[in-house]
């Protein structure tokens, strides 16, 4: 007997596994809290500005699997980034069907096919973000969305995040989980991407199948390592990562960016091309004794002759983080079906 067609409440209260990305959610006043990172391990970080990067739901959509004719939303973004584009992006059966303003505070009443199909919306990936409600009407099935491949688990700098892609499917990783159908965790963190252990411990327990880990922007930018003690941090870093989960990880080095960094010292006195050189002597000592850990050059992905992909000689624009995708899914791919994964 068909169920009859209804309203169902599809918040993360009453569907947690419809809500992928999230690593959880908390009640707030008048909503829903995403966390990227949970708020335990953000005490153990102790920053209030990676504490604001994990309310930023980038990667974080809705995915379910129903017959409902419309979904209804509210939510609500704000800081920091207030040039950064805030939009949420609606795919139905795999097709990019909407790009939707997510100013401030906002309720979209979306038609959906009313036959059974997969629907995604991906909130914002620029912006903090609590959902006020979110409703499926006249549905008569409603279920969580199977994952659409491996786990994948991305992290790294501002570069990751991706604040200039044009809506939260124009980010590299979310380009490249959409090319190699993979169910994307992102943990880009704008300017926080320093080793932190919680960081490690989030990823390794987020049951990958595939970790990405993009090295060496933010230990420049801040000074964070010297030549004496960023190849252990790094070492320990992925030794953490590895403890936790038996996926192949990628260990990426910084993209090329200006010579503003990459032959100028920092504080610490490590350029940017000394700290790529660092990574890559790690991901060599790490490959001994790891045979699933494999290593791509960052200046391979966007070289030192594209520049104009960069928009600040260091960011790139949406047409450098298609790029990026472009090149990037197949090493993903290779990684994660190498003989000695397996799979």
């Amino acid at each position: 007997m068909t169920a009859a067609r209804a309203t169902r409440r599809i918040l993360p209260e009453d569907l947690p596994d419809a809500w992928p990305g999230a690593a959880t959610w908390t009640g707030v006043e008048g909503g829903s809290q995403p966390w990227r990172l949970a708020p335990a391990q953000l005490a153990r970080i102790g920053s209030a500005d990676v504490e604001e990067l994990a309310r930023i739901p980038n990667g974080v959509r809705l995915a379910v699997e129903t017959d409902a004719r419309r979904l209804e939303l509210a939510l609500t973004t704000q800081g920091p980034y207030a040039d950064a584009p805030r939009r949420a992006d609606l795919v139905i059966d795999g097709e990019h069907t909407a790009t939707l303003e997510a100013g401030g505070r906002t309720e979209l009443l979306l038609d959906l096919p009313g036959s059974l199909s997969r629907i995604e919306l991906w909130l914002p990936h620029t912006a903090p973000t609590v959902l006020h409600q979110a409703l499926l009407h006249e549905a008569s099935v409603l279920v969580p969305a199977p994952p659409r491949g491996p786990r994948w688990t991305v992290h790294g700098s501002s570069i990751t995040q991706c604040n200039e892609a044009d809506s939260p499917l124009g980010t590299w990783p979310a380009l490249v989980a959409a090319q190699n159908d993979y169910e994307l965790t992102a943990l880009g963190l704008s300017g926080q991407c320093h080793l932190d252990p919680p960081v490690a411990e989030t990823i390794g327990r987020s049951r990958p199948d595939l970790v990405t880990l993009c090295i060496g922007a933010n230990i420049y930018g801040a000074s964070t390592f010297t030549e004496r003690s960023l190849l252990p941090a790094l070492i320990g870093f992925v030794d953490h990562v590895r403890a936790l989960t038996p996926a192949p990880i990628v260990l990426m080095s910084t993209i090329t960016s200006g010579p503003h960094r990459e032959d100028v010292p920092n504080d610490a006195g490590l350029t940017q091309r000394r700290l790529r050189e660092i990574v890559h002597q790690g991901a060599e000592l790490l490959a001994t004794e790891d045979p699933l850990l494999t290593v791509v050059d960052g200046t391979e992905i966007i070289t030192a002759e594209e520049m104009h992909l960069l928009g600040d000689q260091l960011h790139p624009t949406p047409e450098g983080y298609r790029v990026m995708a472009e090149r990037l899914a197949p090493r993903m791919a290779e990684a994660l079906v190498s003989p000695v994964a397996g799979l």
